[in-house]
């Protein structure tokens, strides 16, 4: 189990506020349903471990002594007054625990809920969020109708950076840092909106002709998709 803080007079509960672990990196010891066993410095902690997370870790050989694989998991530690035992949720990268964080600043979207929903890959929750989706998400365990309401609402605007990541991880090939010019830009995040994100070519094509006028400095991809997300919803 997660070890924490013994109890002081000053702090009745352990202060998971200046007592975080980021990230474990050590020996596989178990794989359980939903969480693993991993030990690091002769400690095992065990780490809740989300679908998506379960899925990078299939291959991975969980056994007692140099027979484990290592693994390296990003970790969000959640404890609270009203549950002062620590809960370590673990990832295979740093993007996908960023993603998780934001969606458990959703209303009635707490910890526990949010990581079981994780049943597919975060670029393609992220890009359902940003068409407003909510039928995809609806699919997503845990959450229901109103439940994927207040995603879209509260996250329609903040996950172009997760919806990108999806657009690299299906062209790996190093991009040439520079500049593109307007036209460059527009058939970049053209192709992201409808190849990427599921709109029609008929919607993409005006909402970034209208976030250019509202913003004409953009330079990159990123700007002008959240200048799109700000400025109004896809309807």
């Amino acid at each position: 189990m997660a070890p924490a803080l013994p109890p002081t007079p000053a702090h009745p509960v352990a202060d998971h506020r200046t007592t975080v672990i980021a990230s474990i990196r050590g020996k596989l010891r178990r794989k359980l349903d939903d969480r693993v066993v991993v030990e690091a410095a002769g400690v095992g902690y065990e780490v809740f471990v989300p679908p998506v997370t379960q899925q990078e870790l299939v291959h991975v050989k969980a056994a007692d002594g140099d027979a484990a694989d290592e693994v390296a998991l990003e970790i969000h530690y959640h404890a609270t007054q009203n549950q002062p035992k620590p809960v370590l949720i673990g990832f295979t990268s740093e993007l996908d625990r960023e993603f998780f964080e934001k969606l458990i600043t959703v209303k009635d979207v707490g910890p526990m809920v949010a990581a079981r929903s994780l049943a597919a890959p975060v670029g393609e929750i992220a890009a359902a969020i940003a068409r407003q989706d909510e039928a995809y998400l609806r699919r997503l365990p845990g959450i229901g109708p109103q439940k994927a309401k207040n995603i879209v609402a509260q996250l329609q605007a903040k996950v172009a950076k997760f919806a990108l990541a999806k657009s690299a991880a299906a062209s790996p090939e190093p991009a040439v840092v520079v500049a593109p010019d307007e036209e460059a830009l527009r058939g970049m995040v053209f192709d992201i909106l409808v190849k990427q994100l599921g709109y029609r070519p008929s919607e993409a094509a005006p909402i970034i002709g209208a976030a250019l006028a509202r913003r004409p400095g953009v330079t990159t991809p990123e700007e002008l998709l959240d200048e799109i997300y700000r400025g109004g919803r896809k309807g």
